[in-house]
């Protein structure tokens, strides 16, 4: 089956290939990708390949991955590696959530130092477009605006929950008004 595929799949990862036309989504994914972002795991597939497989429970029900299934068939690729796991439907959601949720939180004087490495080895241009799916640019220091790096100090954040977007943008307003920096997050 890796021959229906244009996307490189590890060797240990071969014998893990489906269809993943078959697989299930229970319609209740609360990982959401703008269509930048989509734009970028398509990048990523294409130039890396399957670095991991995505996981459903034994039924093919997605735990993780359903984002990257998706942007696969968008493409017209249906075979990817898939790892089912022998989990209960509330794991199975919890296994989801992980993740999702459990990616670390960069340090800011660090990103730079990458970022740097990854200049210095000619690849600005992907560094931009995997920077600008997720709202940020480079720092005025590696060749963009510093106010536009997006971070968020390492030891300080409030997200406050919002009724709806317009109430999202009165207290974003009230905020602005009273002198307080913001940045406006969708989760």
């Amino acid at each position: 089956m890796s021959s229906q595929t244009k996307i490189r799949i590890p060797e240990a990862f071969v014998n893990l290939i489906e269809d993943i036309r078959l697989l299930k989504s229970d319609g209740q994914n609360p990982n959401k990708m703008s269509l930048k972002q989509q734009e970028q795991v398509w990048v990523s597939l294409q130039k890396y390949g399957w670095t991991y497989p995505i996981l459903t429970n034994k039924d093919g029900v997605f735990a993780d991955g359903e984002q990257r299934a998706a942007v696969c068939k968008a493409h017209g690729e249906f075979f990817a590696p898939v790892l089912r796991l022998p989990v209960s439907e509330v794991d199975r959601r919890l296994l989801r959530q992980v993740m999702n949720k459990l990616k670390g939180k960069h340090q800011r004087a660090l990103d730079l130092e990458e970022y740097g490495r990854i200049i210095e080895a000619g690849e600005k241009d992907n560094l931009e477009n995997l920077l600008r799916s997720i709202g940020e640019k480079l720092p005025e220091d590696l060749g963009g605006p510093v106010e536009s790096m997006g971070a968020v100090p390492e030891t300080y954040e409030l997200i406050i929950e919002c009724r709806d977007e317009a109430d999202q943008k009165a207290k974003y307003e009230r905020f602005v008004a009273e002198g307080l920096k913001c940045r406006v997050l969708n989760l």
